[in-house]
Protein backbone atom coordinates (compact mmCIF):
# COMPACT_ATOMS: atom_id res chain seq x y z
CA UNK A 1 0.00 0.00 0.00
CA UNK A 2 1.23 3.48 -0.83
CA UNK A 3 2.30 5.69 2.08
CA UNK A 4 -0.28 8.31 1.02
CA UNK A 5 -3.03 5.73 1.52
CA UNK A 6 -1.58 4.43 4.80
CA UNK A 7 -1.52 7.84 6.46
CA UNK A 8 -4.40 9.31 4.43
CA UNK A 9 -2.37 12.16 2.98
CA UNK A 10 -3.12 13.47 -0.47
CA UNK A 11 0.45 14.29 -1.47
CA UNK A 12 3.84 15.50 -0.25
CA UNK A 13 5.70 18.73 -0.98
CA UNK A 14 8.52 16.74 -2.59
CA UNK A 15 9.83 13.20 -3.06
CA UNK A 16 12.43 13.51 -0.30
CA UNK A 17 9.77 14.35 2.29
CA UNK A 18 7.71 11.43 1.05
CA UNK A 19 10.76 9.18 1.44
CA UNK A 20 11.43 10.34 5.02
CA UNK A 21 7.80 9.86 6.08
CA UNK A 22 7.79 6.46 4.38
CA UNK A 23 11.00 5.44 6.22
CA UNK A 24 9.61 6.54 9.59
CA UNK A 25 6.29 4.77 8.96
CA UNK A 26 8.05 1.62 7.75
CA UNK A 27 10.37 1.63 10.77
CA UNK A 28 7.33 1.66 13.05
CA UNK A 29 5.68 -1.07 10.98
CA UNK A 30 8.80 -3.24 11.25
CA UNK A 31 8.92 -2.75 15.01
CA UNK A 32 5.28 -3.85 15.21
CA UNK A 33 6.25 -7.04 13.37
CA UNK A 34 9.21 -7.81 15.64
CA UNK A 35 7.69 -6.96 19.04
CA UNK A 36 5.26 -9.92 19.21
CA UNK A 37 7.83 -12.28 17.69
CA UNK A 38 10.35 -11.64 20.46
CA UNK A 39 7.67 -11.30 23.14
CA UNK A 40 6.83 -15.00 22.75
CA UNK A 41 10.39 -15.68 23.97
CA UNK A 42 10.12 -13.18 26.82
CA UNK A 43 12.47 -10.72 25.11
CA UNK A 44 12.40 -7.27 23.61
CA UNK A 45 14.01 -6.48 20.27
CA UNK A 46 16.81 -4.66 22.10
CA UNK A 47 17.44 -7.58 24.47
CA UNK A 48 17.71 -9.91 21.49
CA UNK A 49 20.19 -7.49 19.91
CA UNK A 50 22.40 -7.65 23.04
CA UNK A 51 22.25 -11.45 23.13
CA UNK A 52 23.18 -11.65 19.44
CA UNK A 53 26.16 -9.33 19.92
CA UNK A 54 27.40 -11.38 22.88
CA UNK A 55 26.92 -14.64 20.96
CA UNK A 56 28.86 -13.21 18.02
CA UNK A 57 31.97 -12.89 20.16
CA UNK A 58 31.91 -16.42 21.58
CA UNK A 59 33.94 -18.03 23.00
CA UNK A 60 35.52 -14.70 23.96
CA UNK A 61 33.60 -12.31 26.21
CA UNK A 62 32.41 -8.99 24.84
CA UNK A 63 33.13 -5.71 26.58
CA UNK A 64 30.15 -3.72 27.76
CA UNK A 65 31.19 -0.66 25.75
CA UNK A 66 31.41 -2.70 22.56
CA UNK A 67 27.82 -3.86 23.02
CA UNK A 68 26.74 -0.25 23.31
CA UNK A 69 28.63 0.69 20.11
CA UNK A 70 27.16 -2.21 18.12
CA UNK A 71 23.51 -1.84 19.15
CA UNK A 72 21.03 -1.25 16.32
CA UNK A 73 19.10 1.13 18.64
CA UNK A 74 21.92 3.19 20.09
CA UNK A 75 19.51 5.06 22.37
CA UNK A 76 18.90 1.88 24.37
CA UNK A 77 19.84 1.81 28.04
CA UNK A 78 22.36 -1.02 27.76
CA UNK A 79 22.92 -1.21 31.53
CA UNK A 80 19.23 -1.85 32.11
CA UNK A 81 19.05 -4.34 29.23
CA UNK A 82 22.03 -6.30 30.54
CA UNK A 83 20.62 -6.27 34.09
CA UNK A 84 17.38 -7.83 32.78
CA UNK A 85 19.30 -10.47 30.81
CA UNK A 86 21.36 -11.34 33.90
CA UNK A 87 18.13 -11.59 35.92
CA UNK A 88 16.75 -14.02 33.35
CA UNK A 89 19.98 -16.06 33.43
CA UNK A 90 20.94 -15.43 29.79
CA UNK A 91 24.26 -13.61 30.32
CA UNK A 92 26.88 -13.15 33.02
CA UNK A 93 28.79 -9.98 33.83
CA UNK A 94 32.38 -10.08 35.11
CA UNK A 95 35.14 -7.57 35.65
CA UNK A 96 37.90 -7.92 33.05
CA UNK A 97 41.04 -9.38 34.61
CA UNK A 98 43.36 -7.47 32.23
CA UNK A 99 41.63 -4.12 32.78
CA UNK A 100 39.55 -3.91 35.94
CA UNK A 101 37.68 -0.86 34.61
CA UNK A 102 36.09 -2.96 31.86
CA UNK A 103 33.03 -5.17 32.20
CA UNK A 104 32.84 -8.39 30.18
CA UNK A 105 29.65 -10.18 29.16
CA UNK A 106 29.30 -13.86 28.36
CA UNK A 107 26.37 -15.88 27.12
CA UNK A 108 25.15 -18.62 29.47
CA UNK A 109 24.01 -22.05 28.25
CA UNK A 110 20.44 -20.90 28.95
CA UNK A 111 21.03 -17.85 26.72
CA UNK A 112 22.47 -20.05 23.98
CA UNK A 113 19.45 -22.37 24.17
CA UNK A 114 17.08 -19.41 23.87
CA UNK A 115 18.90 -18.02 20.83
CA UNK A 116 18.82 -21.47 19.22
CA UNK A 117 15.02 -21.58 19.72
CA UNK A 118 14.69 -18.15 18.15
CA UNK A 119 16.97 -19.14 15.26
CA UNK A 120 14.68 -22.09 14.48
CA UNK A 121 11.69 -19.76 14.02
CA UNK A 122 13.47 -16.90 12.25
CA UNK A 123 13.15 -18.28 8.69
CA UNK A 124 9.37 -18.58 8.90
CA UNK A 125 9.13 -15.16 10.56
CA UNK A 126 11.21 -13.56 7.80
CA UNK A 127 8.94 -15.03 5.10
CA UNK A 128 6.64 -12.02 5.63
CA UNK A 129 9.35 -9.83 4.11
CA UNK A 130 9.74 -11.93 0.97
CA UNK A 131 7.29 -9.81 -1.00
CA UNK A 132 10.52 -8.20 -2.23
CA UNK A 133 12.80 -10.19 -4.50
CA UNK A 134 16.36 -10.83 -3.39
CA UNK A 135 17.54 -8.21 -5.88
CA UNK A 136 15.06 -5.65 -4.50
CA UNK A 137 16.13 -6.42 -0.92
CA UNK A 138 19.78 -5.85 -1.89
CA UNK A 139 18.87 -2.59 -3.64
CA UNK A 140 16.86 -1.29 -0.67
CA UNK A 141 19.71 -2.15 1.68
CA UNK A 142 22.26 -0.39 -0.54
CA UNK A 143 20.05 2.69 -0.84
CA UNK A 144 19.62 2.85 2.94
CA UNK A 145 23.39 2.56 3.39
CA UNK A 146 23.82 5.42 0.88
CA UNK A 147 21.20 7.54 2.66
CA UNK A 148 23.09 7.27 5.96
CA UNK A 149 26.31 8.28 4.20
Amino acid sequence: MRIEDEIQQKDFKDDHRRMVVNLLFTNNWLNQQFIPFFKQFGLTLQQHNVLSIVRGQQPKPVCFGEVQERMVDRNSNVTRLVDKLIEKGYVTRDICQANRRMIELRLTPKGTDLLNQIDEQMPSFFQRFHNLTQEEAVLVSKLLDKLRG
